[in-house]
């Protein structure tokens, strides 16, 4: 990792980087995990959870037994002491399910992934400076899922990360009397071209049990970095970059007519990206969804995490989803309260609408 940045420096600096080029000291920002609102109310629980309305991030073959064709949409709220996150609404969340003829089905998803809000001190010889860094992450999901038989389903897709930031820097000389002023004002401008990495997931489903699982590869692009100058001068340059694999798990039980709970493991490699880097590590996440009639939803959760993005994270979350017209749209709502670390904690609240149609007549 030492010679790669150092040869990242040295790339950057014959290509009229003046001062040399310092990434976002946060990387690609404060890290989310993605998912609908209703494992979102459920601490995360997907896998292995049956979802006839929206595309599972964990594993899109989830949603393997939808008759209906249903786009979903929804967004969070936040309040936190990250100050990425803090007061802003994040990317809405897109998903769209599309089941085909001979037992197929299409599958689509858009979700936030990352957000960078943060400004850094620059330092060079002979001077310093700020920079205000803003920007984010998204990933999104294209696949097919095939029914080979009544209880078990595979998916097959790609799954993408892209991404841009924007850095607004003003420098200054500090050393009196030098030659050549280093004092400029300048804007960098980052963009992650889509890396795309294929996506395979399973899902074995009864009337008491289901369990699922999904595997993402280790996924590449470009990172273009460019620089444009108060005097119209411009310097750019481009590296690559990569996005580790994942790896999810769960099962969900229907212990009662009208109680579901389900259990989910998720795990990740170490993520470095822009030279700063996110250790390796996994979260555990359990459930329940309790059904007491008239339309209505009630759902609660619990995720622990180890490593990652906030290691030590405990969230609790909880919600409430509405069926209209008999399932034909419903509207979630839920809300979660996390804290890691010192004093750091995070409260959301996610809401998410859907519509469907019975284009097939099944």
């Amino acid at each position: 990792m030492i010679i790669l940045n150092f040869l990242l420096a040295s790339l950057i600096s014959v290509t009229g980087f003046s001062p040399e080029f310092q990434p976002p000291s946060c990387g690609i920002g404060a890290e989310t995990a993605g998912g609908g609102v209703r494992a979102f109310s459920m601490g995360g629980v997907s896998a292995g959870l049956a979802d006839s309305n929206m595309v599972s991030g964990s594993n899109p073959a989830a949603s393997a037994w939808a008759v209906n064709t249903g786009l979903a949409w929804g967004t969070k709220v936040r309040e936190t002491n990250d100050l990425s996150w803090s007061g802003a609404s994040s990317f809405p969340e897109v998903s769209m399910v599309f089941p085909l003829p001979l037992d197929l089905q299409f599958s689509a998803l858009m979700s936030s992934r990352s957000r960078i809000n943060i400004e850094d001190t620059i330092t060079f010889i002979g001077g310093s400076g700020t920079e205000k860094w803003t920007g984010s992450s998204g990933e999104s999901y294209l696949g097919f899922t095939s029914r080979v038989s009544e209880h078990l389903a595979f998916s097959l897709g790609g799954k993408c990360f892209f991404g841009s930031a924007m850095g607004d820097a003003v420098t200054a000389p500090t050393i009196p009397g030098q030659e050549i002023s280093l004092g400029r004002s300048f804007r960098d401008d980052l963009s992650f071209s889509p890396s795309w990495g294929p996506v395979f997931g399973a899902f074995m489903n009864t009337r008491y049990f289901s369990a699922g699982m999904s595997i993402v590869t280790d996924r590449s692009g470009d990172l273009d970095i460019s620089r444009e100058y108060l005097d119209d001068t411009s310097a750019e340059t481009t590296v690559r970059y990569s996005v580790p694999g994942e790896f999810s798990a769960g099962v969900s039980s229907q212990v009662h007519p009208r109680i579901l709970v389900g259990l989910d493991f998720f795990a990740r490699k170490a993520l470095t990206i822009l030279e700063q880097t996110t250790d390796e590590g996994s979260y555990l996440a359990s459930g329940i969804e309790i059904n007491p009639g008239y339309g209505f939803r009630l759902r609660g959760g619990f995720r622990a995490m180890d490593g990652l993005w906030r290691d030590g994270a405990s969230r609790y979350s909880g919600g409430i989803g509405y069926l209209i017209s008999g399932g034909r749209a419903s509207f979630d709502i839920g809300a979660s309260y996390e804290t890691w670390g010192v004093d750091e904690s995070e409260t959301v609240v996610f809401a998410s609408i859907r519509t469907s149609e019975n284009w097939l007549g099944r």
